[in-house]
């Protein structure tokens, strides 16, 4: 059941997110959570815990209390691929690249061309294959190959 002055913290939220008020929309979404525990909500809104989880990495590097929050939130709706995208964020903001490009990868598969997905894996990059691919990426001889490649690259 939908709780509407949470949903309402929530979507002043979302407006102060997208305008790079990062701790302002973080306070929002921490109201939308409380309102939804005072009001003992069977099922929480897992958007909720999503947001809030990006912003407390975003704006505060807490990024074990973000993964907590966020992972939550894909537990609750694993379908949804903008609790995917948020994951792989704070994923990303945490040095788990791996992890995040693989969350980021389920969100697509579920809503192909969601464009926060996309975007988020064009920030991060695509990384050239191994010179010796049958190698591990850290053998010595990976790294040294790989460093003469890049330096003829550039």
């Amino acid at each position: 059941m939908l709780v509407q002055p949470a949903e309402d913290s929530f979507q002043k939220g979302l407006i102060a997110l997208e305008e790079g008020r990062r701790r302002e929309a973080m306070a929002l979404f921490e109201a939308a959570i409380e309102l939804e525990r005072r009001r003992e909500v069977e099922r929480p809104q897992a958007r909720y815990f999503s947001y809030y989880g990006l912003c407390l990495s975003l704006e505060c590097n807490e990024t074990r209390e973000a993964l907590r929050f966020c992972r939550e939130a894909v537990t609750l709706e694993g379908y949804n691929a903008d609790l995917r995208c948020n994951l792989g964020r704070v994923l990303l903001a945490a040095g788990r690249r791996r992890e995040a490009y693989e969350s980021l990868l389920r969100g697509l598969k579920l809503q192909p061309g969601h464009m926060m997905s996309i975007r988020q894996l064009k920030l991060m990059g695509f990384r050239k294959r191994p010179p010796i691919p049958f190698l591990s990426r850290q053998h010595p001889i990976n790294l040294l190959l790989g460093r003469i490649r890049a330096r003829k690259a550039a």
